[in-house]
């Protein structure tokens, strides 16, 4: 299947990645539909038509393809898409993807390096004779942007955890990592593979903080990542865009921590650091046009912009850099923590680029510390 310009693909959610989506396929000519209970969202602003769940019949008669720009959509909802049209990536990948213990499992079955795991029915199923301290212990599902995780480090931690957690839950070793690292790879239906330079990531208690491009990586460490990412991809049959995130250990094994099967945060760096996008990327895959072979222009950081009001912002300051592109996502309400945007910071030099990244730390995070390392499991 083959859909030219002049086509329509619809949106399943209407989030940021949505939004991004919709605006990229915009400048190339195709139309949009968005199916999502907030008729007044990112992605619903900027596209054609939008339409709530309970007019599944009007989304599907208004495109060609669909596809989603978040795991935790209803799964009845994309079934009864994809028994109509074309959904990519398709529904089976989602629902591996919704739960911790079925994506860490089926990882694990099939080869794929992650950190040791176990699983429990329940957080009063926890002991200390199970588990090998410290770990990071995860709810099975509801797990985005930190959300579901904890980590614990001693016995009294987890005698207060045990019986908090009345849910199915995954128990993971924590291992020390060197890096956390991330992939975005790109699959076309005839199985032509697409990767992006690997980006370094910081997060800030489960959310990420910042992308650098590219991640300061060995040779072989990078080529280590990129065939973990394009095996993942093909083991999925994936038809879209995917982003895996990675633990670089000290010895230069690197475990998979988990995967997105659409566009993913650590990649927005592309939009302005690459010769295509992600967002362009996906549109071509979903549509079965030729996926191109994405280079990095120049070294690139990503920052998000985290639950700070525009009011008290100082844009001047911000547009008063050089090489700093901002992409605001259309969010009426500035809640603590929510992602509300995000700047790409363009340099010729990795130096200048993480120079630049601490003065845009400064201006939207005044007063906090620059080194925002966090847990990210």
């Amino acid at each position: 299947m083959r859909l030219d310009p002049g086509s329509a693909v619809g949106v399943i959610g209407g989030g940021q990645l949505g939004r991004m989506f919709i605006l990229e396929a915009r400048r190339m000519g195709y139309r949009s539909a968005v199916i999502d209970p907030d008729l007044t969202g990112p992605a619903a602003q900027v596209a054609d038509k939008a339409f709530h769940p309970d007019q599944a019949a009007s989304f599907v008669s208004s495109c060609q393809v669909a596809t989603y720009e978040f795991e935790h959509v209803g799964m009845e909802l994309v079934r009864g898409i994809e028994e109509m049209i074309p959904v990519m990536p398709k529904a089976a990948i989602l629902e591996v993807k919704r739960n911790r213990v079925s994506e860490k499992t089926w990882l694990a079955a099939r080869g794929f390096p992650v950190a040791p795991f176990s699983i429990f029915k329940s957080g009063r199923e926890i002991s200390q004779d199970k588990v090998d301290l410290p770990v990071v212990v995860k709810t099975a599902t509801g797990g985005y942007d930190g959300k579901g995780l904890t980590l614990v480090k001693t016995k009294e931690d987890l005698a207060r955890l045990k019986n908090q957690l009345d849910q199915e839950i995954i128990v993971e070793k924590f291992i020390p990592y060197a890096k956390e690292i991330s992939v975005i790879c790109a699959r076309g239906g005839k199985g032509e593979v697409a990767l992006y330079p690997p980006g370094e990531n910081v997060h800030d208690d489960g959310i990420l903080f910042h992308t650098l491009a590219p991640a300061d990586l060995t040779r072989k460490e990078r080529e280590r990542a990129h065939v973990l990412a394009g095996d993942l991809a093909a083991t999925l049959e994936l038809v879209g865009v995917m982003g895996v995130e990675m633990f670089l250990l000290a010895d230069g094994e690197i475990l998979i921590n988990e995967f997105a099967p659409r566009p993913h945060n650590s990649g927005h760096f592309t939009m302005d650091g690459c010769s295509i996008s992600q967002f362009e990327m996906q549109l071509r895959a979903i549509c079965g046009q030729p996926l191109d072979r994405p280079e990095l222009l120049c070294p690139t950081a990503m920052l998000n912009i985290l639950g700070r009001p525009f009011s008290e912002i100082p844009w001047e300051k911000v547009f008063g850099l050089p090489g700093v592109k901002v992409h605001l996502y259309g969010k009426a309400e500035a809640r603590a923590r929510r992602k509300l945007g995000h700047v790409n910071i363009l340099g010729g030099t990795r130096m200048e680029v993480v120079e630049m990244l601490g003065l845009l730390k400064d201006i939207f995070y005044p007063g906090q510390a620059n080194s925002q390392e966090g847990v990210k499991r």
